[in-house]
């Protein structure tokens, strides 16, 4: 599996899907990867619930540069975990939506 450190997604792919970059090294245990993006609420829960179960997991604000002109919150989280939990974590996303 390779990763792209600038968009921080692991892919079986030789470029990255988002940024196409060539220069992948191979994923490790103790990479953080994007598992997907939620809502906020469903993002905070699913936080919560990993943590219960000692999954690291971190959310970044995601959504429209307007609303952080008006300095309403982002609904989207970006949802990164590490390497190894990473398909289980798609799982549970892909289960949401």
């Amino acid at each position: 599996m390779n990763f792209c450190e600038g968009c921080n997604i692991a892919t079986e792919d030789s470029r990255c899907p988002n940024c196409e970059r060539k220069k992948l090294r191979t994923v490790t245990e103790s990479d953080f990867c994007l598992a997907g993006k939620v809502d906020r609420i469903f993002g905070e829960n699913l936080k919560d619930n990993l943590a219960a179960e000692d999954i690291d997991c971190v959310l970044m604000p995601y959504g429209s540069g307007v609303h952080s002109q008006f300095a309403l919150p982002l609904e989207s989280r970006l949802v990164y975990v590490r390497y190894p939990h990473l398909s289980a974590v798609r799982q549970i996303i892909n289960g949401h939506n």
